[in-house]
């Protein structure tokens, strides 16, 4: 759903600053304090919750509504006020949103559930404003760098390996798939061997991307969670240059992999950064799920300028 941006009247900052301790628990984030105003919101079927005797005066207390804003985890806030606007939403975030998306009013945004939607379409970040976040989780290959391996070559191999237990072409199977089937009959360590052999190979090979020109400017704790092999991650990442900006790189090394949100949760752990705060930027869908089911805010690279 696309929403209208329109002028607050400036009242949010106080709001927030007094509500921050019931509201974060129920939204998953701390919120920024200050409120971005939308026109005409449709909160039917979102998650809700009524948090009483929030904001004093005539407010009998707030009824918020758990969403995203062009892919930013948030959350509508609706004071209990008799007479109260009703084509008025005002939305709390763990960043100020104007600044994120340098939004004007008559501007719009993407309004959606909190599991979210597939690469937000127009909204586009400045890469600096990254900085808004507590820390920042990328990808690798196709994010930050691209990979050049001979995936041709892994599958021929992975086929030979795993023949008695995939119906059809192995390369129809999602990753996470495949990774279980091995698991459950213990060739994990077989397809992991095999396709970190071809992974280094590429990663000896690895080509930058626009997102790697960026990490300069960044000035929060940086990870990289991939399904790649964190051995490879580390050669190409190395060979660019950038490790030195890298806390950490979470990979392959067991069949836990995206879109379970656990790597995302051991990247957060090893920055010491919180997931409401913080925000995930890859290339697949599969990491717009991650996010999602992480309760993370999520970015496409394309997002980035």
């Amino acid at each position: 759903m696309f929403c209208t941006v329109i002028e607050g009247q400036g009242k949010g900052a106080h709001f927030i600053e007094g509500s921050t301790g019931e509201l974060e628990p129920v939204v998953g984030f701390i919120p920024f304090h200050g409120t971005l105003n939308l026109r005409n919101v449709d909160t039917r079927g979102l998650q809700s919750e009524n948090i009483e005797e929030l904001g004093g005066g005539e407010c009998k207390g707030v009824v918020v509504h758990l969403c995203r804003i062009n892919g930013i985890i948030a959350g509508t806030t609706v004071p209990i006020i008799e007479g109260y606007p009703e084509e008025i939403t005002e939305v709390i975030a763990p960043v100020k949103l104007r600044k994120l998306f340098d939004l004007n009013e008559e501007d719009e945004v993407v309004f959606s559930p909190r599991d979210g939607v597939w690469k937000p379409n127009g909204s586009i970040v400045k890469h600096e404003n990254i900085n808004l976040f507590e820390s920042v989780i990328f990808d690798l290959d196709q994010t930050l760098v691209h990979l050049d391996v001979d995936w041709e070559g892994s599958y021929e191999e992975l086929k030979v390996l795993m023949q008695e237990y995939v119906e059809g072409d192995i390369t129809e199977y999602r990753h996470e798939d495949v990774f279980q089937i091995a698991e459950e009959n213990g060739l994990f360590g077989g397809v992991d061997d095999i396709l970190t052999k071809y992974e280094i190979e590429g990663a000896k090979k690895a080509s930058p991307l626009k997102l790697i020109e960026f990490l300069d400017k960044l000035s929060i704790p940086i990870s990289v969670c991939t399904i790649n092999s964190p051995k490879a991650a580390k050669i190409a990442l190395e060979g660019l240059g950038v490790m030195d900006k890298i806390e950490c790189i979470i990979g392959r090394d067991s069949a836990i992999t995206k879109p379970d949100p656990e790597p995302l949760y051991r990247c957060l752990e090893h920055m010491g950064t919180s997931k409401g705060n913080s925000i995930f930027i890859g290339d697949a869908r599969s990491d717009a799920e991650t996010a999602y089911r992480a309760e993370m805010s999520y970015l496409h690279p394309d997002q980035l300028v």
